[in-house]
């Protein structure tokens, strides 16, 4: 009874709902405009009840409610007042609200309190109402975008002396630079599709921000500014109804311009929150339009960046209607600036885009904007100057002039033979830092491959299983213009204690880039772990660790858009390694921590696996590039069915079983409030006639000490066990990104970032019932190593119920880092 009380108790925290005796239900949704953007701080409440709240800064609002109807309204300043009527039986409700614009509101009767008369909030208000007005005149439109993108470090900024006269060179060592020219279309709704006619780049370009429009929409006259390329959240527009809540505006300057007057109005948080930006508006009287905007994103949110800033320019353009000729106002120019802050300095960054040419109030057809986004042609990587001097709309500055006839005649030298057998000299040189530390490269660009040998420092390895070994290793790759790849890695070793050889080859193969065609042999002889993925105190185990004699095939090709197969075939001999010699004085190190430490005895035998993995994400939007796809994720979610069999009598094998996994798993954005990710699965043996502990399925035990992955793991389960029926595991994580607790004043100081998730795990084996909850917080800080790598701490609490075990409240302690070529943390 305890412990059915203790889960009735933790259902109640995982699902936020009061217990069941009371039968209560959750009525949820989201406030948004006609164009489905969200509306933060909207008001909601249940009409003839003391009960309401404010929409979050994802539109979101939810409340408990007893079987029944209910009349919701939701209002908000500058819209029309909603009624909706819902019905609450036996299960939840969603209800998602949309609101119209109300022309006839009279927003300079809205007042919000403050401690200074100032017109600034009159100014901004104005703009708000008429925004809308301007935007829809100018419909669906095209437009030629043109980018320059720079970039230098500060410490290489310097001009260096000629030793010979008194004239100044510039050093291009550190700086690069890259011209885009686009054919951007806009559906509206965040339906774009752009065309690179024009790419040209030199030097290291991988830093750049902004060299496809896919990168962010920093429109301010949207209710969100997002840049999904460097932040993980959009950020409320000021220039939004949410903003006339969220910000606080100041007049910094009126000044005249012919008949008009020009505001210079400053923008700052008014609210306690981690979706805001700072900066200045510069507003014209009488059509109350944006001439220039000037705002900072919060560093917080920027895990490459330590500042980014975004200016802004809109033009007049005319607009020919039923109703006679009307105006609009587009974005003429932005320009970001950037930097990072490095060991010897910092590095700069600043990119302007210009908009050209539009083509207002278009008719696109049907289905034509889809999930291909933005596709580059191979010819355009070959303009020559004559194309980039006629649509280049930003001169460049003598230094970046200097730099292009730098980086042109580079590259003539840089593709002679003089200058690649020279570099090949440099790289193959042999030093005592390669040859101890980092490893000896021996390129040949003649045949385009390459050899690395390890440094000798790894040759000898001390802590193995069976004592100390002798490693020899190589690696061979060899890339092709096309992206076409080979790659060979070879290494052996020797035991001394067991006078015992291993060794493994392994051949990778890609042969299509563009879908990911692939293809992988190995052969060796080598020790691997029964379970690779358990707890690190039982990797340490000899138990884990089996000898392993094997041929393995691999392929995996992307067959159509989102739609992904991997197959494996596998001849394997397996053999226990119970007869090694082993070292009894590591027991005596780790004393109690290492129980049962001796290899599994089984009998030698033969087994022949094969694998078929299917991934699906639907809706799959990329970037399409001459030799290759990137992809941007999707909205839905991605479907995965597996399925390994032990085959018997081939090659004497003696396994037989067929084990079946299928679930899905998805990353959901939720604007200002974070981003979540799940995952839920399910597997069975549906045949095990012949399995052996080598092919069992185990749940992982938790960490001792560490957070472990919570996408993948859980945190306080007891034991790692083996599961052979059917199992039903998932796994929730929701990063706040500091939205709830940047509200608290001190906290946000301290730039603090809050996370939580639960777990569950129903298995027959055991007849376990296990769930989880965990919270924690986290900070992001710089590498010490390099401050261009950064690294997120964490500690965090978790609790746990099951109907076999009883675990206390754990405190553990984590740390991740930030994957710049994946923008993930890892």
């Amino acid at each position: 009874m305890k412990f059915k009380a203790s889960l009735y108790f933790f259902i109640l925290l995982l699902c936020a709902a009061p217990t069941a005796f009371s039968q209560v239900y959750k009525i949820s949704g989201v406030v948004m405009d006609t164009k489905r953007e969200p509306l933060p701080l909207a008001s909601v409440e249940i009409k003839d009840f003391k009960i309401g709240q404010t929409t979050k800064d994802d539109g979101s609002f939810s409340f408990s409610l007893e079987r029944g109807q209910y009349d919701l309204v939701v209002s908000m300043v500058g819209f029309k007042t909603k009624v909706v009527t819902f019905f609450i039986t036996n299960q939840d409700t969603v209800e998602n609200v949309m609101l119209e614009l109300d022309d006839t509101a009279n927003l300079d009767e809205i007042i919000i309190r403050a401690k200074y008369r100032d017109r600034a909030e009159e100014f901004v208000r104005k703009v708000v109402q008429h925004k809308d007005e301007h935007q829809s005149a100018a419909g669906n439109y095209s437009c030629r975008v043109y980018i320059k993108a720079t970039q230098q470090d500060s410490i290489d900024a310097k001009k260096k002396k000629d030793e010979t006269d008194t004239v100044y060179k510039e050093d291009f060592s550190k700086m690069s630079l890259a011209e885009i020219s686009i054919r951007l279309d806009n559906g509206g709704g965040g339906n774009i599709k752009e065309e690179r006619v024009g790419v040209k780049k030199g030097g290291s370009t991988d830093n750049l921000f902004y060299l496809t429009t896919t990168d962010g929409d920093f429109n301010i006259y949207n209710n969100l500014i997002k840049a999904p390329a460097i932040s993980r959240i959009p950020f409320v527009s000021p220039v939004s109804y949410s903003g006339l809540i969220a910000y606080r505006f100041k007049t910094l300057k009126t000044e005249r311009v012919g008949r008009r007057k020009i505001f210079t109005v400053s923008v700052r948080s008014r609210l306690l929150s981690n979706a805001t930006v700072e900066g200045e508006l510069t507003i014209m009287d009488s059509l109350w339009v944006i001439l220039k905007a000037e705002f900072r994103l919060p560093t917080a949110h920027l895990p490459e960046n330590d500042f980014f800033e975004v200016k802004q320019e809109y033009e007049n353009l005319p607009v020919r209607s039923d109703s006679g000729a009307i105006t609009t106002w587009m974005i003429k120019q932005q320009q970001f600036n950037y930097y990072s802050k490095t060991k010897t300095g910092k590095r700069y960054g600043e990119t302007t885009v210009v908009y050209s040419d539009f083509e207002l109030n278009k008719n696109f057809k049907k289905n034509y904007f889809n999930n291909e986004v933005s596709a580059t042609s191979s010819e355009a990587y070959h303009k020559d100057s004559i194309f980039w001097s006629n649509i280049r709309t930003v001169p460049l500055t003598n230094k970046e002039v200097l730099y292009a006839k730098h980086q042109d005649s580079v590259y003539r030298v840089m593709q002679s033979d003089a200058y690649l057998d020279s570099i090949d000299r440099v790289l193959n040189k042999i030093t005592w830092q390669k040859v101890l530390i980092f490893g000896q490269i021996l390129n040949d660009h003649k045949k385009e491959r390459t050899w690395i040998l390890p440094p000798i420092t790894t040759i000898i390895q001390p802590i193995s299983f069976g004592g100390t070994r002798i490693n020899l290793a190589f690696a061979y790759k060899k890339t092709y213009e096309s992206r076409k790849n080979l790659e060979l890695i070879f290494n052996t070793s020797y035991g001394f204690r067991n006078n015992d050889l291993n060794g493994r080859i392994n051949l990778k193969r890609m042969y299509n880039p563009f879908n990911s065609g692939r293809f992988n042999v190995s052969i060796g002889r080598d020790f691997q772990y029964i379970f690779p993925g358990d707890a690190w105190i039982n990797v340490l185990k000899r138990s884990n660790v089996y000898l392993n004699n094997s041929i393995e095939a691999g392929h995996e090709l992307e067959f159509v858009r989102g739609l992904y197969m991997t197959n494996e075939f596998e001849i394997a001999l397996r053999r226990t390694v119970s007869n090694y010699k082993i070292n009894e004085r590591v027991d005596d190190v780790f004393g109690g921590i290492l129980t049962d430490n001796r290899p599994i005895d089984f009998k030698p035998y033969n087994a022949v696996y094969g694998q078929i993995k299917l991934h699906f994400t639907p809706s799959l939007k990329y970037i399409r590039e001459p030799k290759e796809k990137i992809y941007l994720g999707s909205k839905w979610p991605t479907f995965y069915l597996a399925w390994r069999k032990g085959i018997k009598d081939v090659l004497k094998s003696e396994i037989d079983f067929d084990y079946l996994e299928f679930g899905l798993l998805h990353q959901i954005k939720l604007g200002v409030a974070g981003e979540s990710y799940y995952i839920v699965k399910t597997g069975d043996f549906v045949n095990t006639k012949d399995l052996r502990v080598i092919d069992y399925k185990f749940m992982r035990r938790g960490d001792p000490f560490f957070f472990a992955d919570p996408q993948k793991s859980f945190q306080a389960l007891d034991s790692s066990f083996a599961v052979f029926d059917r199992y039903y595991q998932g796994n929730f994580v929701h990063s706040f990104h500091g939205s709830l607790i940047s509200k608290i004043p001190f906290f946000k100081k301290l730039k603090l970032e809050e996370i939580a998730g639960f777990g569950f795990l129903i298995a027959k084996e055991r007849d376990l019932k296990y769930g989880e909850l965990f919270a924690g917080l986290e900070r992001i800080f710089k590498w010490p190593f390099n401050p261009l790598t950064k690294v997120k701490i964490g500690l965090y609490i978790v609790g746990s119920v099951a109907n076999q075990f009883k675990n206390p409240v754990q405190l553990k302690f984590g740390i991740t880092t930030w994957d710049r070529f994946r923008n993930k943390w890892k």
